[in-house]
């Protein structure tokens, strides 16, 4: 399964009582559609300036690891209708010592697309090979700045030179595996956006199957705050058009919102998150009424009357429906 392929029929469908209606067909056909967002230590190595890790207050409630003797519990629980099990969301996962299991009961229980997303500064290639071997299809890697200079101030405690080894070590391992995948996510602000121009200049030599490009959001009272996209507007459509062009020329699909979405960060695509995004951590499990230790997500579906829910908002009020949308999904994929 091209995971990217259900993402681009969840733009297609324009409808959200469509895709409320698409997702009840799924469930009771008993398919995957949920995509697992999986923390497993809530830790990281850098101090990125865009994100809550430099955040004092709250960067002292992210503690815990996520026990080994537990991953074959929220494997039975969730991986049989996982479409997509995403390792590392806000932290780093690199520092977690039992990726292997995560892996290998991720294979075992068929999930069609396993991703890890890492800032690459702790990555090895002896490593990344296993990972691949273990059923690992694609890594991403985030990005906040194109120039040595900026990503070592973006991305803090960083080392731009270590960062380019590691992308060197992915194109490797990419040649002897080329199904594997490579996504990169660049994080931009008013400070780091035109230097998206030069993004192929740098990284040209690099084999990147995915780019995607996403404006700063506020997530905590982050180091670097300032959200604004004034100074962004009135260029993105030269930008986005440059850096389209030159994805196209390198074989790489490029993520990003079209002009009018940036405008209007709220989008009709992400109605359907509260029933396919799938968030756990060592301090937080998706849903509160879901007994993940002693049940399956099935069970859990049942016990919550989910068809149910889904029906109802395919006959919903615009209003009740217009109420679920967010900053997630609100982008093109070329």
């Amino acid at each position: 399964m091209n995971y990217y392929k259900l993402l681009k029929i969840n733009n297609f469908i324009k409808n959200p009582r469509l895709k409320f209606l698409g997702l009840l067909v799924f469930h009771l056909l008993k398919k995957r559609y949920i995509s697992v967002q999986f923390d497993p230590v809530n830790a990281c190595n850098l101090r990125c300036k865009m994100c809550y890790f430099t955040d004092k207050d709250y960067v002292k409630t992210l503690k815990g690891i996520f026990p080994k003797e537990d991953l074959p519990l929220f494997s039975k629980a969730l991986f049989n209708r996982a479409a997509k099990l995403q390792v590392g969301c806000g932290t780093e996962p690199s520092l977690y010592k039992n990726l292997d299991t995560i892996f290998e009961l991720a294979h075992k229980a068929k999930v069609p697309y396993i991703s890890m997303t890492t800032n690459a500064n702790l990555l090895e290639k002896n490593q990344l090979e296993k990972w691949v071997k273990l059923g690992l299809n694609e890594i991403t890697v985030s990005l906040h700045g194109v120039y040595k200079e900026s990503y070592e101030s973006f991305m803090a405690k960083g080392n731009f030179d270590r960062f380019m080894l590691s992308l060197t070590y992915i194109t490797e391992v990419k040649k002897k595996y080329p199904d594997f995948k490579l996504r990169i996510n660049y994080t931009f602000n008013e400070d780091n956006f035109l230097e998206l121009k030069d993004f192929w200049k740098i990284f040209g030599e690099i084999d990147i199957d995915y780019l995607q490009i996403r404006p700063i959001d506020k997530i905590g009272e982050t180091e670097y705050n300032n959200f604004s996209l004034d100074k962004i507007l009135p260029i993105y459509d030269e930008v986005y058009n440059i850096i389209n062009q030159n994805a196209i020329q390198n074989n790489t699909v490029l993520i990003a919102p079209k002009p009018k979405r940036l405008e209007h960060q709220e989008s009709m695509n992400s109605v359907i998150q509260p029933f396919t995004y799938c968030y756990v951590s060592p301090t937080s499990f998706w849903n509160n009424n879901f007994d993940w230790k002693t049940e399956t997500y099935d069970q859990y579906a049942k016990k919550s009357q989910l068809s149910l829910q889904l029906l109802k908002l395919i006959f919903a009020k615009k209003s009740t429906i217009a109420a679920l949308q967010n900053k997630t999904l609100n982008y093109d994929i070329n």
